[in-house]
């Protein structure tokens, strides 16, 4: 293969996107040709076999030419230009395409487009936001000023990591209970900017998870879960940050672990410093609010 990053920098958006697409076929289905692309993006013929060359120019050891068959079939030698070959990224591309594959979504909370909005626009230019936020812990809504600087989900629920004026805190709120949000002025005192995110030093702590099969489980049983969790050595680690780390524990069932071990397949080999770390993030302050 050539020397092509250079010439990457110049190609547009949508040649790249197709460029993408043939790269995706032939990892993932092992061929390509003019007919696939034609039929997926809407290009004709003679464009289609120009971006067929010009991917050729760019990676041409990536794929080789079947004069039988008439198409491209994927090269021993493949090696991705363009694409991620994360086996997630490829299912989560089919389901949204909504071809043969599809997620099971739960319930959305309801997010506010605008709301959204002024709280997004204040992550990029670093800046700050009233909110009206209606907590479970609290029967009414309190308005607070925060300093946000990153979105987050726990596969479910999505959330805002900001600092919060009212407690002196990083706290992650629940965009879905935040019933106003509008630009706000700097604070009156910036406390030497303890509201900057390099300051949340939960969210820049990464806090590595040993996961291994649970000990309840048969050798065999083991050796699939292992296998499951890409484990080596029978254990994986799994690093969080520690400001997601109670997300993590609760999505994987190891603040409720079942007690039949089939049922529960894995477990924390360090649960004790896990659990340590878990009650120092409550302490300071930190989680949702």
């Amino acid at each position: 293969m050539g020397s092509p990053s250079e010439k990457r920098e110049d190609i547009k958006w949508a040649v790249r996107k197709r460029l993408e697409l043939i790269e995706m076929e032939l990892f993932w289905s092992g061929r390509v040709n003019r007919q696939t692309l034609m039929a997926k993006t809407g290009i004709s013929k003679a464009q289609a076999s120009a971006d067929l060359g010009q991917y050729k120019k760019l990676a041409g050891d990536n794929l080789l030419y079947n004069l039988t068959e008439k198409t491209y079939q994927v090269s021993p030698k493949f090696s991705p230009l363009f694409i991620s070959t994360s086996p997630q990224v490829f299912l989560t591309q089919l389901a949204f395409d909504g071809e043969s594959a599809e997620q099971i979504l739960l319930p959305a909370r309801e997010i506010q487009p605008t709301l959204l909005r002024a709280i997004a626009q204040a992550v990029q230019i670093i800046s700050f936001v009233d909110i009206s936020y209606q907590s479970m812990s609290h029967p009414e809504p309190k308005n607070r000023k925060i300093a946000p600087h990153s979105f987050v989900s726990d596969g479910w629920r999505w959330h805002v990591r900001a600092y919060d004026f009212l407690t002196s805190t990083f706290r992650d709120f629940l965009l879905a209970r935040i019933l106003h949000a509008q630009e706000s002025d700097a604070p009156a005192s910036e406390d030497g900017q303890l509201w900057a995110k390099e300051k949340d030093s939960q969210w820049s702590t990464m806090v590595p998870l040993k996961i291994v099969p649970h000990p309840g489980l048969s050798t065999q049983q083991k050796a699939v879960v292992a296998s499951d969790f890409g484990m080596i050595n029978g254990e994986v680690l799994f690093p969080v940050r520690q400001a997601s780390l109670f997300y993590a524990l609760k999505r994987l069932r190891f603040l409720d672990e079942a007690e039949n071990p089939a049922e529960q397949q894995i477990v924390l080999a360090n649960k004790e410093d896990i659990l340590q770390l878990l009650d120092e993030s409550n302490n300071q302050g930190g989680g949702i609010e």
